[in-house]
């Protein structure tokens, strides 16, 4: 048996949407996405430009690279550590005395690289064991029992 084919089985009916029709139509929507998506030009989908929920952030980190030691944002230091901090730019900084880390947990430098400052207790009631070492490069670590840990201040 033998089928014959017709140009009318082969070819689709003239009259549907052309290619440029089509693509068009694609296009329309994809920016029809984009723009009720809250697009902007020159901005990525998923929100203005100001809005902070939707923009990548990148996240400080919690360890010191190259201490080791976990980061203390300056802010949540008391305000007596920060009096000392501050001062220590001012023209007549606090004196401080040499510290080799007999305990070595900050990073090993040679010489009297560190020197401690220590911190004013908060009330005279409690002497407070607080203590801040800076290092020769202007790094700050903060200790709250007296040095027996250390964090660095930092981001």
């Amino acid at each position: 048996m033998v089928y014959r084919l017709s140009p009318e089985n082969v070819r689709p009916p003239r009259g549907g949407p052309s290619g440029a029709l089509a693509m068009f139509l694609v296009l329309a929507f994809a920016v029809g996405i984009w723009a009720f998506a809250g697009g902007d030009p020159g901005s990525r989908t998923g929100g203005s430009p100001g809005d902070v929920s939707t923009t990548m952030t990148e996240v400080p980190p919690t360890q010191d690279p190259e201490s080791g030691l976990p980061y203390v944002a300056p802010a949540l230091l008391p305000e007596a550590a920060l009096d000392v901090v501050v001062a220590l730019d001012d023209t007549d900084p606090p004196e401080g005395s040499p510290f080799d880390d007999p305990a070595g947990l900050l990073p090993p430098q040679p010489g009297a690289y560190y020197t401690l400052y220590p911190v004013p207790p908060a009330t005279v009631a409690e002497p407070g064991p607080d203590r801040l070492v800076v290092g020769g490069a202007g790094e700050i670590y903060w200790s709250r029992d007296g040095g027996a840990t250390f964090a660095r201040v930092g981001p």
